[in-house]
């Protein structure tokens, strides 16, 4: 009996020691918290940068697909500037072309009128350049057939009278255009000035 109750005795003086050890333990788990602080933080900026650049990804718009054809149109009408960087053409946009600066003269009206004509055309930039040098190659043809197409012309419908846009003249001119210069290259004639001016008084 004695040994029992001093068994005892040394388990109950041996119990408070095992409480501190318990607050050891618990306390290095607070130690280990505290340890993987730096690498939440680490694993939160981590996330925080991949739905950045998620975002940055999705806004910016997807990129551009690039069919063969314009690629081929890319390199056939392409050019440099002045520092060599390619420049990129449409050969859909349209340009205007100066044809004609000239007199002519219509005695239709039995009165004498001096005609300051100047005639313009828009082609697509695909063909500007063969249309620049017809017109260059075939500028007296040209000249003539104007001249001719005022001399002809009615009187009214020069002056703006009966047809203030023209129409007939530039009909007249997309033909004979057409013919020289080839079907389909103008798109338009332009007539920014057609003004009479009397000569006999």
């Amino acid at each position: 009996m004695a040994k029992e109750k001093k068994n005892d005795a040394d388990d109950k003086a041996a119990a408070p020691a095992h409480p501190p050890e318990e607050k050891k333990s618990s306390g290095g788990g607070s130690g280990a918290l505290l340890k993987s602080t730096p690498m939440l933080l680490g694993v939160v900026m981590l996330v925080e940068a991949l739905v950045l650049f998620a975002g940055f990804k999705m806004f910016s718009g997807a990129p551009h697909a690039a069919q063969a054809s314009d690629v081929a149109g890319d390199e056939e009408g392409s050019h440099t500037d002045a520092h060599g960087a390619p420049i990129k053409t449409d050969k859909k946009k349209l340009v205007e072309l100066n044809v004609l600066e000239f007199k002519a003269p219509n005695k239709q009206s039995g009165r004498l009128f001096l005609y300051d004509v100047s005639v313009f055309v828009t082609v697509k930039t695909e063909f500007k350049e063969r249309v620049e040098a017809a017109l260059k190659d075939r500028e007296a043809t040209i000249r003539d057939r104007g001249r001719t197409i005022i001399s002809q012309c009615d009187p009214e419908k020069l002056g703006g009278g009966s047809e203030p846009g023209l129409e007939t003249l530039r009909r007249q001119m997309k033909h004979q255009l057409d013919e020289i210069i080839g079907e389909g290259m103008i798109e338009e004639v332009l007539i920014p000035r057609c003004i009479p001016y009397r000569q006999d008084f």
